[in-house]
């Protein structure tokens, strides 16, 4: 029981650092804040917006999951997916192409990773 509300926590944490950026999709002029860049036309706006809704649909997937446990897996895996993979950009493209506020969410992506990870050996082991 402990092991499923550390594990839901978890997963709300984790569900608002995702939706946090999904402001960006309402108000593009926060990605220079945010990103630390400017927006040079309107396809990389769409781009930044777009993005920032995938976000925040992850992230309302994991809010949902961690009071609907039947949404767990999938939700969970998104949200896996989701942060391995901007990692692994950042890896590919090299962090020192990238400016300090990229690296500032590639940070956040590595503790919501471990998070995520985390909130699933919790789940295996109490469920």
């Amino acid at each position: 029981m402990v092991t499923e509300v550390v594990a839901a926590v978890i997963l709300a944490i984790v569900g608002l650092v995702h939706v946090i950026p999904g402001v960006i999709a309402l108000a593009p002029s926060r990605a220079a804040t945010a990103y630390g860049t400017s927006i040079p036309d309107r396809d990389f706006e769409l781009l930044l917006r777009h993005r920032a809704v995938l976000l925040g649909t992850v992230g309302i997937g994991l809010l949902v999951c961690a009071f609907m446990p039947a949404a767990r897996p999938v939700t969970i895996a998104a949200g896996i997916i989701s942060t391995a993979s901007f990692l692994a950009l950042t890896a590919v493209i090299g962090p020192s192409q990238l400016n300090s506020r990229t690296l500032r969410v590639a940070r956040v992506d590595v503790i919501a990773l471990v998070a995520l990870i985390a909130a699933t050996c919790l789940l295996a082991v109490g469920g």
